[in-house]
């Protein structure tokens, strides 16, 4: 037995939400009693005693929508191309001439990470920009958002991309005024470009995967939902699985239809074990709000573009009636109010034929809802899986690109909560480049812009209620409300513990200032600060 003792337990169970004491099975990674210590009866010798000093424990956060294989490419193998390294194109140029030079010429060179509004010039990298960095091998890198890359001359030869190449469906060729590809390549366009990549081996994706999940540990993420999975890394997280090598409990969407296929992906084969849970999907039904793909409805600043909607409806409701009679859980990618009604009339129409109202599907960003929609979406039961940790990393895209009225709507979780909805905040990291729940939560109160001027401020939500949606919250949009979540007999101890109380913070500057001490799976320790 374990008993923790002398801290501040926040259980995030309504039948007890505090608790200074509690007991862990050792054997069975379950909690066994939660109350105060002299509650408890007197264990064997043995018994190992840990006292908290006054400490916080809370359950494990729980990162609802985190690209955890592409988090950790990014921190193992690919260019970081991120503001903190390249605030500028010289800079951006360099990260890959450096890395050109330790690679045999014609080998593909992949990075992530830039924002065109944060880089110093303003403006996306070009082809000619990145020919500078090297003409012998082909070079893509990715915006942060991952709705669009950059390509060099020569990987657009690669992929065949010319001034005669049209765009597939629901994708962008950016090109110039004499109608050659600037190199720019926006949503489903991306595929003719990600054909043409070698895919990485298993040995690459399972090495990335660890790395991102022991980084989670650290920032006290037990669990995590990845919301873009496809059959190459569903069957690295399976091994990773039966291996006993997954530091944390893994949710994986499975990807129905990739940029560039012909065709979709079968549903995946059904897999639930103690660590990794498959039995959900994923579609992207528009692009992304911070590089204004995202399909808002109405022109973006200074722009007649009114984003992207990915499918046709009747294709898109085709895939997700699939999804829903064979029991999967269904996350759609939907940011604007033209991609969420898309979304919400294929929801309305499929569950009115076929009720599952044990089965909760969700929406994924879910950015620019109306109130109309919210009700909507309570009235389905659908689970909201925003980021507010996007307003501090992104904010000065959303100022750039989105209309006033929409600015001031943006990610409004005070609505969607004050609408019924059940909310799982989380962070789409690698999207941004500090995926600390902490930061999403402070996020959440003070709904400051990296300027430090608020956005939506009326969306203010209290640490209590974000603090829920990073634990609990997520665990009701996976499916796994009866395991983890909360501080509650019976399930997982999967624990983290607080240098200090975040429901005591009386300023949202102060939550930067806790660190997380140690984060437990299963009862097991498996970081100490």
């Amino acid at each position: 037995m374990i008993i923790f003792f002398n801290g501040i337990i926040h259980t995030m169970d309504a039948a007890r939400p505090r608790a200074s004491a509690m007991v862990v099975n050792s054997q069975t990674g379950k909690i066994e009693l939660v109350g105060r210590l002299e509650q408890f009866p007197t264990f064997e010798p043995g018994t190992q005693i840990i006292d908290l000093g006054g400490r916080t424990m809370i359950p494990g956060f729980n990162d609802a929508h985190v690209h955890i294989w592409q988090l950790g490419l990014l921190l193992t193998v690919q260019v970081d191309a991120r503001a903190h390294v390249a605030p500028d194109l010289p800079a951006l140029i360099n990260q890959f001439r450096a890395r050109a030079a330790e690679t045999p010429p014609g080998q593909w060179i992949t990075g992530r990470g830039y924002n065109e509004v944060t880089l110093a010039e303003g403006r996306h990298p070009t082809r000619a920009d990145l020919d500078a960095a090297s003409t012998d091998h082909p070079l893509a890198v990715r915006r942060t958002c991952g709705h669009m890359l950059v390509a060099n001359s020569r990987a657009l030869e690669l992929a065949g991309i010319t001034a005669q190449t049209p765009a597939p469906p629901g994708g962008v060729i950016d090109r110039d005024a004499d109608g050659e590809p600037t190199g720019l390549i926006k949503e489903t366009a991306m595929g003719l470009i990600n054909r043409v990549v070698p895919p990485l081996d298993d040995e690459t994706v399972g090495h990335a995967i660890r790395e991102a999940t022991f980084h989670q540990l650290r920032l006290g993420i037990t669990s995590a939902t990845d919301p873009m999975i496809e059959p190459d890394q569903m069957r690295v997280y399976r091994k990773l699985d039966a291996d006993a090598d997954l530091a944390l409990r893994v949710n994986g969407l499975a990807m129905r239809w990739a940029d560039g296929a012909s065709a979709p992906y079968p549903l995946p084969e059904r897999y639930i074990g103690e660590m990794l849970r498959i039995d959900g999907v994923k579609f992207f039904a528009d692009g992304g709000l911070s590089g204004a793909t995202a399909a808002i409805g109405q022109p973006y600043k200074g722009s007649t573009d009114q984003g992207v909607l990915r499918f046709e409806t009747d294709t898109l409701r085709e895939l997700m009636w699939e999804a829903h009679t064979a029991d999967y859980r269904i996350g759609v990618h939907a940011i604007g109010a033209a991609a969420i009604e898309q979304v919400l009339t294929i929801y309305e129409d499929i569950l009115h034929q076929r009720p599952q109202p044990e089965l909760r599907h969700r929406i994924e960003h879910l950015g620019l809802p109306t109130a109309d929609q919210l009700r909507r979406c309570a009235a389905l039961g659908i689970i909201a899986v925003p980021q507010t940790v996007f307003l501090p990393a992104l904010g000065a895209s959303f100022r750039r690109y989105l209309p006033d009225a929409l600015l001031a709507n943006c990610y409004p979780v005070r609505s969607m909560l004050d609408a019924g909805l059940t909310v799982a905040l989380s962070t789409d990291a690698p999207v941004v480049p500090d995926d600390n729940p902490l930061l999403g939560i402070k996020a959440a109160l003070d709904r400051r812009g990296p300027d430090g001027a608020p956005i939506a401020p009326d969306q203010a939500i209290t640490v209590g209620e974000a603090l829920y949606a990073y634990t609990m919250g997520g665990a009701i949009a996976s499916g796994d409300a009866g395991t983890v979540g909360s501080i509650t007999p019976g399930k997982w101890a999967d624990l983290v513990v607080l240098s200090a109380d975040p429901l005591a913070a009386e300023y949202s500057d102060v939550l930067l200032d806790i660190h997380v001490d140690q984060t437990y799976i299963g009862g097991r320790l498996v970081y100490e600060r």
